[in-house]
């Protein structure tokens, strides 16, 4: 009966994992990586120790699932906006569009995640903030690509202005997420996303 007890207690609770990583992710959001305690984790999981650290882990695993539950769930419209528009601007534009709209549907996920949840940290952070690093560098590159598209091969200075624009883009689209956080409004966030695409107009670009 003991033996029966103790690998009874040893075994996780059983909960929703996707339900757990929703609440994990919510609370990296909230707080950011470092400052998001075990103890705030599990108790926004409504998990306990043994079922967190049986189920993720450790912190560092955990928080690179939730990187992984986000991507799915608020970040796959990224690619498909790009690809599905006839032009780079409509794409561009309605990544934009579909961004703002998820910043300011739900209080607790303003700004991207990716962005705010670990850009400065102690040295043991430094593996997460390489793998957000590396998530923000692949949405440079999607714009990049989309650009590239319209560019002809041959032409070395189109490509490069194509390089150009994906960074700058890729800059207003971040930048926003700390405006969005901060509080400016939506109407003055759409502001600023009209003026950027106004680029195009300045370059030629056809919409």
């Amino acid at each position: 009966m003991t033996t029966k007890n103790a690998v009874t207690r040893g075994r996780p609770r059983d909960f929703d994992r996707d339900e757990a990583l929703e609440k994990a992710l919510e609370t990296f959001w909230q707080y950011g990586y470092e400052a998001s305690s075990l103890a705030l984790l599990k108790t926004a999981m409504g998990i306990n120790s043994p079922s967190l650290y049986a189920a993720f882990g450790s912190k560092n695993a955990l928080f690179t699932e939730a990187v992984t539950f986000y991507l799915a769930k608020y970040g796959a419209y990224r690619e498909k906006a790009l690809q599905s528009a006839k032009s780079a601007r409509e794409g561009i534009a309605a990544l934009f569009e579909q961004t703002l709209t998820q910043f300011y549907a739900d209080q607790r996920h303003r700004g991207c995640f990716v962005v705010l949840a670990a850009l400065l940290g102690s040295q043991d952070s430094a593996p997460i903030r390489a793998i957000l690093n590396e998530e923000r560098r692949r949405t440079a590159l999607l714009f990049e690509r989309r650009l590239m598209e319209e560019c002809v091969a041959e032409d070395p200075a189109a490509r490069r202005q194509a390089h150009i624009l994906a960074e700058y883009f890729t800059t207003v689209l971040f930048g926003l997420s700390v405006q969005v956080r901060d509080g400016v409004s939506e109407h003055e966030v759409r502001a600023v996303v009209e003026l950027a695409l106004s680029v195009f107009d300045r370059h030629g670009e056809k919409s």
